[in-house]
């Protein structure tokens, strides 16, 4: 699969830098780092972005672990994985920017995969793939990736607007089909034109920046494509209070960005409209949702993740409060991060 990026010319290959947020996490960090190393691909860079400061361990691994590579360490002091990203996305320099987890291990192929759906597709904006249980050996992690469903499949997709519409009628508020956080390939220009990731989204409402990004993207015209060789393997948490945990973030998140988008975003009535849909879903033992969950699985996480549905919303309204505290301290040089209360841009007309 080629990797060149058909507006450098003929056998000039796509430079790409790869963004890992971390909270002083060096031995799972020290593994996602060798594991993108171990690509091969060049030109390569890797922004580490230490969003738990200061943390002498993980510039350690860095500096001195992987010295003999183009890798680079930043640190971000305002808390959540937004500002992390956002942080790296800033000094990054490849055409095309991958963001992953500190948690993961990706692929040997995993960028010249991506690279090669961005050559071949110049109306491709972003790039997803399969994000895989690195383990499954234990009950936790198999009820994580039952929960999860970070898996999303085997077949190739395509996602813009008006086409997917047309098949998903809840499109683009159903972002979770399209992929997660630990598996994004964005061109830069684009990333950095829409603002990067929400940092509303993130603290206290610990997650959806993912699907709030998806979601902007399409609603600004851009395609993303889902390629399922573009692979990670994700370290599943191996507690329960750990799985707890997520499965009330998880709904927290999801909740929360729905709350931005039904106060600030253009399709309002849609999304109200959309509800009894969406909860029918939500409950649907048959849904794409809980299809693989056996009758061992654990209703209370079920009940934690509804919980969090519920907080999602106040959640956000704290993270509004919180980020009008520390706007003046934006790091986030060359972003159009979305102020409080900004309506969401419009539409690119074709």
């Amino acid at each position: 699969m080629g990797a060149q990026d058909p507006s450098a010319g003929p056998g000039v290959r796509s430079a790409v830098s790869v963004v890992i947020p971390t909270c002083a996490n060096a031995v799972e960090l020290e593994r996602t780092l060798a594991s993108i190393f171990a690509t091969r691909y060049e030109p390569l860079e890797v922004v580490v972005v230490e969003n738990r400061p200061p943390a002498p361990v993980t510039r350690r691994v860095v500096e001195d672990r992987f010295s003999s590579h183009h890798v680079r360490y930043e640190e971000e002091r305002r808390h959540g994985a937004s500002w992390a990203r956002n942080t790296g996305l800033a000094v990054s320099e490849g055409e095309i920017v991958a963001f992953t987890d500190d948690d993961v291990v990706v692929d040997q192929g995993w960028i010249e995969s991506a690279v090669g759906v961005f050559a071949r597709s110049s109306d491709v904006a972003c790039v997803t793939g399969r994000i895989l249980p690195l383990s499954v050996d234990t009950e936790p992690r198999r009820l994580f990736d039952d929960f999860s469903v970070f898996d999303k499949g085997s077949e190739r997709r395509v996602f813009r607007l008006p086409e997917t519409r047309i098949e998903e009628p809840l499109f683009p508020y159903t972002a979770g089909h399209v992929g997660s956080g630990a598996n994004i390939l964005l061109r830069r220009e684009v990333a950095v034109g829409i603002g990067g990731f929400d940092p509303v989204l993130g603290t206290p409402t610990v997650g959806g920046e993912d699907l709030d990004l998806f979601i902007r993207l399409v609603r600004e015209g851009f395609t993303i494509a889902y390629e399922p060789e573009v692979i990670v393997r994700h370290d599943h948490p191996d507690s329960l209070k750990d799985l707890r945990r997520h499965a009330y973030r998880y709904g927290m998140g999801l909740t929360a960005m729905l709350s931005k988008h039904l106060l600030r975003g253009p399709e309002r009535l849609q999304i109200l409209g959309a509800i009894p849909a969406g909860v029918g879903y939500l409950l649907d033992p048959n849904s794409r949702k809980n299809s693989q969950k056996t009758s061992s699985y654990p209703r209370s996480l079920d009940l934690l993740e509804y919980l969090g549905m519920l907080f999602g919303p106040v959640a956000y309204g704290a993270s509004l409060v919180g980020l009008s505290r520390v706007r003046h301290d934006r790091r986030g040089a060359g972003l159009r991060v979305p102020k409080p209360g900004s309506p969401e841009p419009r539409p690119r007309q074709h």
